[in-house]
């Protein structure tokens, strides 16, 4: 394993132990998986780093932000197992975090933190949804053409291109179109990496990334970026494996890009509704 990490003074060290019990049927493997992400979510959850954020924030938020910091930028990630009875599973983990990317979530999910300013912001959230312009006009509604996913060797695939589509369907600000040459808004889905590497004899250790590029948001195109790393047995199907984080990654961006598009066309709606009042 790397530990380059390490020997960068800016990245913050991580580290956890937690135990999980086994749930009817469950594979230890699989036990252990969801130990090392809840591990990884504590060991997160304790930085010093995060203290300010977990007063400002509610519960639900500080959470949100944690799984966004797990999801996405914990670097060279290392586990062992404690122990392995009775149900239970128990691990260690390490790990390192740049902070540039914990300044990057936080700015995510920027709230103030003063009574003042909460009350003020509640009255200003009043307002903007009552003043809140929607599409009146359906046949007004952008277009949206999703292309096949691209892999990096060369290859597409329709049936991730309609998994994407599916996740992206029935939006009051677009319709989906089959017509590239119509369409406002292209996204073009990518599979940049997939790597799988042995931790010991019976783990292995799965990275991906996956980006949509957006043309349409801005002059641009726009590129919106998933990555993980995933623990799994050796005994565990690879392949059934990387399609379930495949369609995880996909999900995500794909959530990220539809809110792109929305605040693109609700800043039109806002701004033909400026042009008209004057």
């Amino acid at each position: 394993m790397s530990h380059l990490a390490a020997q960068e003074a800016e990245s913050i060290a991580i580290e956890a132990n937690t135990c999980e019990k086994a749930l009817d049927g469950e594979s230890p493997s699989s036990v252990r998986i969801r130990a090392v992400d809840k591990a990884v979510f504590l060991g997160l959850k304790s930085l010093k780093e995060l203290d300010a954020d977990r007063m400002r924030l509610n519960d639900f938020e500080f959470n949100a932000m944690i799984y966004r910091l797990v999801d996405d930028y914990v670097e060279d990630l290392t586990s062992k197992v404690t122990k392995s009875s009775d149900g239970k599973v128990c691990v260690e983990i390490s790990g390192y975090i740049n902070p540039n990317n914990i300044a990057l979530v936080q700015s995510e999910f920027q709230t103030s933190s003063s009574s003042d300013d909460e009350s003020v912001r509640q009255i200003a959230g009043e307002v903007n949804k009552a003043l809140t312009l929607k599409p009146q006009n359906p046949q007004n509604l952008a277009l949206v053409y999703i292309k096949d996913l691209q892999y990096d060797n060369g290859a597409v695939s329709q049936k991730y291109a309609q998994f994407l589509k599916d996740k992206m369907k029935d939006n009051p600000y677009y319709y989906l179109t089959d017509e590239e040459d119509l369409a406002d808004y292209v996204i073009t889905p990518k599979f940049l990496k997939g790597k799988v590497d042995a931790l010991d004899a019976t783990h292995k250790r799965l990275q991906m990334v996956v980006v949509l590029d957006v043309d349409g948001l801005q002059d641009s195109t726009q590129s919106i970026s998933q990555n993980r790393f995933l623990l799994f047995s050796s005994d565990e199907d690879e392949q059934d494996i990387a399609k379930r984080l495949l369609k995880k990654l996909l999900e995500a961006s794909a959530q990220d890009a539809v809110r792109q598009i929305e605040r693109k066309e609700q800043q039109k709606l806002e701004q033909n509704a400026l042009g008209r009042q004057e």
